[in-house]
């Protein structure tokens, strides 16, 4: 995970104990879960896979944020998610360390594992149908 250290050499010293919390929980859901920085973000892929990917970590200046690639198909029932414009990703912003949720982040990256191949074999269909 060279692409991890790249990554983290540009956190804000302010956010790597955030960093290092929902990387660890990120990374204890499966290990088939790699890492590189692809986009701008440190991105992770089930099995290499980053076309489709499961989530990813990027850095503003007021916060650390976790985005999910298909956030928008994963159930949030505690209304965790902040949703954009995008049918698709949602996010979850981090400032400080207590609102880092572990149990929270390990159950979207769980679903979101659940429902790659789902993503997958129906995305054109359901981004046409977002359209509408």
């Amino acid at each position: 995970m060279a692409d991890k250290e790249i990554f983290i050499n540009k956190i804000d010293p302010n956010f790597l104990d955030i960093f290092e919390r929902i990387t660890k929980a990120i990374e204890s859901v499966d290990e088939k879960l790699d890492c590189e920085i692809k986009w701008g973000k440190l991105t992770y892929g089930l099995s290499g896979d980053y076309h489709h990917w499961i989530c990813g970590i990027a850095q503003t200046k007021k916060s650390l944020n976790l985005i999910f690639h298909f956030g928008g198909l994963l159930e949030d029932k505690n209304k965790k998610f902040i949703v954009g414009e995008s049918f698709f990703l949602r996010k979850l912003e981090y400032s400080s360390i207590d609102n880092v949720d572990i149990a929270v982040i390990k159950d979207f990256v769980k679903q979101a594992i659940n429902k790659v191949d789902y993503f997958k074999e129906n995305w054109k269909i359901l981004s046409k149908e977002s359209k509408k």
